[in-house]
């Protein structure tokens, strides 16, 4: 990106601002203003296309980027900002095309592989998707968002002497992290995957609190209504009992302990191939 002027303070204006529909209206009549005055202004063209995104307007946006695209050829933001609206737009080949030649661009630059590896993965392809976000990982080693994401593509390929040592860096990961934002994440997105019409999310917890102590949720949904929940917890009458954790279903208000339990903390492929088990007979 270019050094500052009016057309990016505008967009930071916007972008501290993108909540307020009148906000975002005075910032793209303001750079329309600017366009009008000098159409080869890059920067003006780049920022109405991102205000633009904000309201939604994505087939605009993408017209305000190849515009800037035809005033600087090279101009990263707008070839890649181009890819991520061609992907909202619902267009991922070009989408994938359009994201690789913002790379070409600046080898520097993490974002399009990240965004790359998650349309693969949104269209299961998640071999692709891997590779796509090792090779953001390679760029930015110590991103939170980037490994997770590697860790759920090992998960779903069945990698799982690489997702044990990714999981473990994950949490060192946040352990060591500064970042205020991943500091006050108590829990994230370990796994996702479909049963037959239901849909379930794997939470794991960082550090469980309470007792019992939840330390991983299998959430079930089914059309986007929540069914049930599987729980790995752990409690102080389990461990007086000589357990470590147990499998508990929580639905609505009522528990019910499982006679899954286990004297040390399972595994996460044992630990899914129970769960799958449980799943399977349970509510039907």
């Amino acid at each position: 990106m270019k050094k500052k002027d009016l057309a990016l303070d505008l967009l930071e204006m916007a972008l501290a601002r993108k909540d307020e529909p009148v906000a975002l209206a005075t910032a793209l009549i303001a750079l329309d203003r600017l366009t009008a005055q000098r159409p080869d202004h890059t920067l003006a063209h780049y920022a109405a296309g991102r205000v633009l995104m904000l309201l939604g307007k994505h087939q605009l946006a993408l017209g305000a980027f190849r515009v800037a695209i035809g005033c600087d050829p090279d101009l990263y933001d707008a070839h890649y900002f181009e890819g991520v609206c061609h992907w909202l737009l619902g267009f991922d080949e070009l989408a994938l095309d359009k994201l690789a030649d913002a790379f070409r661009r600046d080898k520097t630059r993490f974002e399009p592989w990240y965004d790359a590896g998650q349309i693969h993965a949104n269209r299961g392809a998640h071999r692709d998707a891997l590779a796509c976000f090792e090779r953001a990982q390679a760029l930015v080693p110590d991103d939170f968002g980037v490994k997770k994401k590697v860790l759920q593509c090992e998960i779903r390929l069945g990698l799982w002497e690489r997702a044990r040592q990714t999981h473990a860096a994950l949490r060192e990961l946040w352990a060591r992290s500064s970042d205020p934002e991943i500091q006050a994440l108590r829990s994230y997105v370990l796994d996702q995957f479909e049963l037959d019409d239901r849909d379930v999310l794997v939470l794991e917890s960082f550090v469980p609190v309470g007792d019992p102590q939840v330390l991983m949720s299998f959430v079930v949904t089914e059309g986007g209504e929540l069914v049930f929940t599987v729980n790995l917890e752990s409690s102080s009458a389990l461990r007086a009992a000589g357990y470590a954790w147990i499998l508990v279903v929580q639905e609505g208000d009522v528990r019910v302990n499982t006679d899954i339990r286990y004297y040390e903390r399972p595994g996460y492929p044992v630990l899914k191939a129970d769960v799958d088990v449980l799943l399977r007979r349970w509510g039907r």
